[in-house]
């Protein structure tokens, strides 16, 4: 009999390959017989709409990730901006005022609000500002102010959420349909009917070698459940 066991241990990647090994081993073992095929045509039709939900985990994990890299460029931007907004009142250190002024007026041209822009047009906007910020001239006022290692940290948020935001419009380019949990409820069924048919196969005697693929499917039933528990 096919063992028994915990489908709770199984993420979706799992059952996958789990339902997949199964087939294989039925129709290694039993290449000529009929009475698997309706059971075997149904396993394999859910496992193709289950395989639509991988990567949706992750596609969510990306949009959470997004949205922490552009909350942190947009923090580091506010408070650049605060901070130059700030040294406009350093009416004893002229020097200090008129480089913040020059830097006020640069920030007030991209839009001092541009967080508040849609991603597009807030990388667009920022990547301007960005390099406007790389000129000499620029370069020495941020300097003056002490800002020079803050924008270099600001340049790296912004490269780091446009790599994501890359990888979260491929991800958002797939058609994906299932989140994990529904996949598994849609596969898990017909895995578990596909386990019935083949103990009743071996209850009854019906099918040639049963015992041999039983056998076989509980090892491969072991060994997923091994690396399930491991990750």
């Amino acid at each position: 009999m096919i063992r028994k066991f915990p489908y709770s241990l199984l993420s979706l990647e799992n059952l996958i390959t789990l339902s997949i090994e199964s087939i294989k081993i039925i129709k290694n073992n039993h290449k000529e017989e009929q009475l698997f095929s309706k059971s075997l045509i149904r396993l394999q039709n859910a496992i193709e709409k289950a395989q639509k939900g991988v990567g949706k985990t992750q596609k969510e994990a990306l949009t959470l990730e997004l949205a922490q890299a552009d909350a942190k460029r947009d923090d580091n931007f506010r408070g650049i901006r605060d901070h130059i907004e700030a040294g406009l009142n350093r009416h004893r250190n002229l020097k200090y005022q008129k480089a913040c002024e020059y830097l006020d007026k640069m920030i007030l041209k991209h839009g001092k609000d541009l967080y508040k822009s849609s991603y597009p047009e807030e990388n667009t906007r920022l990547n301007k500002l960005l390099k406007e910020l790389k000129t000499p001239k620029t370069q020495k006022n941020l300097q003056t102010v002490h800002l020079i290692e803050w924008v270099a940290e600001l340049q790296l948020d912004q490269d780091y959420f446009e790599e994501v935001f890359t990888r979260r419009n491929n991800q958002k380019a797939a058609k994906d349909t299932l989140t994990d949990n529904e996949a598994i409820k849609l596969l898990k069924p017909e895995l578990q009917k596909f386990y019935i048919l083949v103990d009743a196969f071996y209850i009854d005697d019906t099918v040639i070698d049963i015992e041999k693929s039983i056998n076989e499917i509980n090892s491969t039933i072991d060994r997923i459940i091994k690396s399930a528990k491991r990750s």
